[in-house]
């Protein structure tokens, strides 16, 4: 008795572990399947597309930025290049992207579309020039650009320029300028007066790489306010021409946190008459970097620049570029004279020009009705070197500046930044500048 008891235990104990191990696979297989069934449900799918908030933008200028397939499951990744795509129209404020009841939901806060703006442009070697100007960003709600005004002062400007970066066909855009200057040169004893005219067009290839080119009609009239027989009054006419190439993967491009501008710009003034013609090539090349999760969100970037100038004889001295100041090395003077020893290193008709520079957040952007505002101090270091058509790059010619700075960034304007540059001699010089 107790043996046949034992043996049917026994039994017993084995179908009962052979079946708890067949209900633990079959759970596990239940298990397993509701866990993917649940995760492909979580899943967001979008199969409609909804827009808020542009009450004056056309919707097809939003929807032809986009990337993202509809319908299709909701890829955060391209949402999120999405967004930065519409943001870089530079008409709205703020742009937002979720998934909504199987919406894909876009929310977009305009800038104004007419605003007045006060125009301001220092020039380190001469001072300020002040004026009005009158700007819209979304012209009948296309993202046209058109801006007009004038300036007086040490630099008299009168302007009117119209943008449209997508006119026809695929990213195909036409620009077109009008301006008329009254100049007078930092170093040199006279006085330039110019009238240009310019159309330029250009397209994109799969939203990273830019061509474009233009021509355009420019009459210049020299001055000399000085008896030096260097400078001769004299009129200058020329028809230019330019043809540019940008590869340029930026995240956000009017204040980049991630990506790479690089390109190639060359350019002619085509002399009529008597009047010199000049070539010039200039490649420029910027890289961003931001590490994550860091407390004052800095943003890492190097820049290059180069610009080489042809000509059958010497350089026209309207055409020199100074290597010191708000344009290239900060912590010197563009006027060669004011920066001590120094001086012999400062004009140039070619140049290289390369910085590292970190921007961080000091007041976070806010949007103000319409105005995203923001505070970021810079830190950097510049390098140039420079020399003229006749000769060769000498390292031994190089100057350095390093210093600090603050950009005051304002949606639909850009920045508007003051920097504060020191030489290795220890003299200082401030410098403004802008991103337009």
């Amino acid at each position: 008795m107790y043996l046949v008891l034992k043996w049917h235990v026994d039994v017993n104990k084995f179908n009962f572990n052979l079946n708890l191990r067949t209900l633990f696979r079959q759970g596990s297989f239940f298990i397993g399947t509701f866990l993917c069934f649940t995760n492909i449900t979580s899943a967001q799918l979008v199969n409609e597309l909804q827009i808020v908030g542009n009450k004056h933008t056309k919707s097809e200028i939003i929807t032809r930025e986009l990337s993202h397939p509809i319908p299709a499951i909701f890829d955060s990744t391209l949402a999120l290049l999405d967004r930065n795509q519409i943001y870089n129209l530079n008409i709205f404020s703020t742009v937002e992207i979720y998934p909504q009841d199987s919406t894909y939901t876009i929310f977009v806060n305009e800038t104004p579309r007419y605003y007045p703006i006060p125009l301001m442009d220092y020039n380190e070697a001469k001072g300020w020039s002040y004026g009005l100007g009158i700007k819209t960003d979304n012209f009948s709600g296309r993202n046209e650009s058109i801006i007009g005004g004038a300036m007086f002062g040490e630099d008299p400007v009168y302007f009117l320029r119209y943008s449209n970066p997508w006119i026809w066909g695929d990213h195909i855009g036409m620009d077109i300028d009008l301006l008329n200057i009254n100049y007078e040169h930092p170093v040199y004893d006279s006085l330039k007066f110019e009238k240009a005219l310019y159309i330029g067009s250009g397209f994109q290839m799969n939203k990273l790489h830019n061509i474009s080119s233009g021509i355009g009609y420019i009459q210049r009239t020299i001055e000399s306010t000085t008896t030096d027989e260097f400078i001769d009054s004299y009129r200058y006419t020329h028809i230019t021409s330019r043809l540019s190439y940008l590869y340029d993967s930026r995240d956000v491009k009017i204040d980049p946190t991630n990506g790479v501008s690089t390109g190639i710009d060359i350019s002619s003034n085509w002399g009529l008459n008597t009047s010199p013609t000049v070539h010039s090539i200039e490649l420029f090349s910027q890289f961003y970097f931001s590490p994550p999760k860091l407390k004052l969100e800095p943003v890492f970037s190097y820049t290059f620049k180069s610009l080489l100038q042809f000509t059958d004889s010497d350089l026209p001295y309207y055409e020199r570029a100074y290597l010191g100041g708000e344009d290239y090395v900060r912590g010197y003077s563009p006027i060669p004279n004011e920066n001590g020893k120094f001086e012999d290193y400062i004009e140039t008709d070619q140049l290289i020009y390369q910085s590292l520079q970190t921007q961080f957040t000091i007041f976070t952007r806010i949007d103000r009705g319409g105005m995203e505002m923001g505070l970021d101090g810079v830190l950097f270091v510049d390098h140039g070197v420079g020399t003229t058509l006749k000769n060769l790059f000498k390292l031994e010619n190089s100057i350095y500046g390093y210093g600090f700075g603050l950009r005051l960034f304002m949606s639909g304007f850009g920045y508007i930044g003051l920097d504060i540059g020191f030489s290795p001699s220890g003299k200082s010089h401030s410098h403004w500048s802008d991103s337009n």
